[in-house]
C-alpha cells in the first residue's frame, strides 16, 4: 500500500488555488510588510521619547518583568549602570528583537513606544556585548521588561564599583586603602612607634584621598547615584 505524504498533498491542494507566481507575490507582500514594521521599530528605538506610557493588557503581563523606577535605580547605582532612552544607546540590538517586539505588540494590541534601556555607561558611547535590558514605561513609575541580551555581568562588578557609588563610599575606600598602606609600612619598618604609625596613617589618608578624588574627577567620572539616569553627566 502506498504511503500518504501529507506534504505532497498540501502542495497539490495549494496548486489548485494558487500558481507559483501568485505565491511569490504573496510572499513578497508579507516580507515587505515585515520589513516596514522592522524599520518602524528601529525608528522608534532611535527617536526621542515623549514621556507617555504604554497601555498593556494586564492579564497578559508577566509579573516577573514589572519593575518600579526605585528598584531600577537601586540596581543601577549598585552596579554602576545607566537607565536612559534608547536613542542614546550606541550598542547593537539582537537580530530577534524585531520579532519579540512585534509579537508583544500583537499580543497586547498596541504599538510600543518610549523604550528605555539599562546598560553599562560604555554602551551609550560604543558597541559592547554586556547585558543590556530593554524596557517600556507602563505608568505610575513602573516599567515592563521587553528583552535582555548579551553577556551576563559578573557579580563581582557590584564590589568593584562600590567605591564609586557615592562620595562617602569613595572616602571610606580611601581610608581603608590608607589603613592597609599603613599596616604594610608597619610590617616593613617594625621598629615604628605607635605615634609614628598614627602619623603615617594620617599622611596616607590625606594623600590617598587627594589622589583618588583628583584622578576620579580628572578623567571626567561621577558617582553612580548621579549618572544612573543622567543624559549629560560624564560617563
Amino acid at each position: 500500500m502506498q504511503k500518504l505524504n501529507i506534504h505532497q498533498e498540501l502542495l497539490k491542494e495549494r496548486a489548485k488555488n494558487m500558481d507559483s507566481n501568485q505565491l511569490s507575490e504573496v510572499l513578497k507582500k508579507i516580507w515587505l510588510e515585515g520589513d516596514l514594521k522592522s524599520t518602524k521599530i528601529k525608528d522608534t528605538l532611535n527617536s526621542k521619547n515623549d514621556n507617555s506610557y504604554n497601555s498593556l493588557d494586564f492579564d497578559k503581563m508577566d509579573s516577573n518583568k514589572i519593575f518600579h523606577e526605585k528598584t531600577i535605580e537601586k540596581i543601577c547605582v549598585d552596579y554602576r549602570l545607566r537607565f536612559l532612552d534608547t536613542n542614546y544607546f550606541k550598542g547593537e540590538y539582537p537580530d530577534d528583537l524585531n520579532r519579540i517586539v512585534l509579537n508583544m505588540e500583537n499580543e497586547h494590541n498596541t504599538i510600543l513606544k518610549n523604550f528605555k534601556i539599562i546598560a553599562p555607561s560604555k554602551l551609550f558611547k560604543l558597541r559592547s556585548p554586556d547585558d543590556p535590558l530593554l524596557f517600556v514605561p507602563i505608568g505610575n513609575g513602573y516599567y515592563y521588561l521587553i528583552h535582555k541580551w548579551g553577556n551576563e555581568m559578573k557579580k563581582l562588578r557590584k564590589l568593584l564599583v562600590l567605591p564609586f557609588k557615592n562620595l562617602n563610599n569613595l572616602l571610606i575606600f580611601s581610608i581603608i586603602f590608607s589603613a592597609l598602606f599603613t599596616a604594610g609600612g608597619k610590617m616593613i619598618f617594625n621598629t615604628m612607634t605607635d605615634a609614628e604609625v598614627f602619623t603615617l596613617f594620617l599622611f596616607a589618608v590625606k594623600s590617598f584621598v587627594f589622589i583618588f578624588f583628583y584622578l576620579f574627577f580628572l578623567v571626567g567620572k561621577n558617582f553612580n547615584q548621579t549618572i544612573w539616569n543622567s543624559r549629560f553627566t560624564s560617563f
